[in-house]
């Protein structure tokens, strides 16, 4: 069952949010939120959805600045602080969090904000702080052409070597379309981000998973990581930074072990 909604936070934006239900009795386990990553949109996760939304309820959010929600002042923390009071309003009181890219550090932030309502978190391709010598450095398109330039490099950058053209083409249709300006905000807001300060809080069990061919998170900085978070890393063979669009099947080999762990621990656990 498919539900659109909209979400006002305490900020005052609008948030666009699809809930996916199983149908009947066959869906009791913790919901998912999935978070996507930066200048992407919710449907990114569609690939995923088949197996999650048979067996759990899958919230899929456009955070501000991306998709059908609207632009606001971008930072991780209002990233993150949007993403509680939308966790707050739809009384999820129980749930698992996934982000792609810096969608995963925003899901290390919620478990820190929430520990005593987030059961695990997973990232895929994530790191959880921009790259020092970068920040401040970030693309700044000048209009909508140098918009198009700019992810239409990073299409094929985001993917492994080798992958079709349509999924080439499938990743360049999912990103932003909010103009020049939002674009350029949101990138600085990603180049500056820096979650490392709610790593020492986060107690949920964590997954760091992360494409053999990723360019933006290496497989020894996720794994470093996933140490960090007594997690667990997994490296990806034959995919790229978007895993969840490159290879939807892989990824569920490893996210639904990790949620099925997750669930069957005691909820202070």
């Amino acid at each position: 069952m498919l539900r659109l909604s909209s979400i006002e936070t305490s900020r005052g934006n609008a948030l666009s949010v699809a809930t996916v239900s199983p149908t009947g009795l066959a869906g009791n386990r913790s919901a998912v939120l999935l978070v996507h990553p930066i200048n992407m949109r919710k449907e990114c996760w569609l690939g995923l959805l088949p197996a999650l939304a048979a067996e759990r309820t899958c919230v899929l959010v456009d955070l501000a600045g991306h998709g059908e929600s609207t632009d606001d002042d971008f930072s991780i923390e209002a990233w993150v602080a949007d993403c509680v009071d939308l966790v707050e309003q739809l009384g999820l009181s129980d749930l698992h969090v996934v982000g792609g890219s810096l969608g995963g550090a925003i899901a290390i932030g919620l478990a820190a904000a929430l520990p005593d309502r987030i059961r695990s978190i997973t990232g895929l391709g994530s790191a959880v702080a921009g790259d020092a010598a970068e920040r401040g450095n970030s693309p700044a398109p000048a209009d909508a052409d140098a918009v198009d330039a700019l992810f239409a490099g990073l299409a094929r950058e985001a993917v492994a070597p080798g992958r079709p053209a349509d999924v080439v083409g499938t990743v360049r249709l999912l990103t932003n379309r909010h103009g020049a300006d939002v674009v350029t905000r949101v990138l600085r807001a990603a180049y500056t981000a820096d979650a490392t300060g709610w790593m020492p809080a986060v107690r949920c069990p964590a997954l760091w998973a992360t494409g053999e061919h990723d360019v933006t998170c290496s497989l020894a900085q996720s794994e470093r990581i996933a140490e960090r978070l007594s997690g667990r890393h997994v490296a990806l063979p034959g995919v790229g930074h978007l895993p969840m669009i490159e290879d939807p099947g892989l990824v569920l080999e490893h996210l639904l072990p990790h949620l099925h762990a997750a669930d069957a621990r005691p909820a202070s656990a």
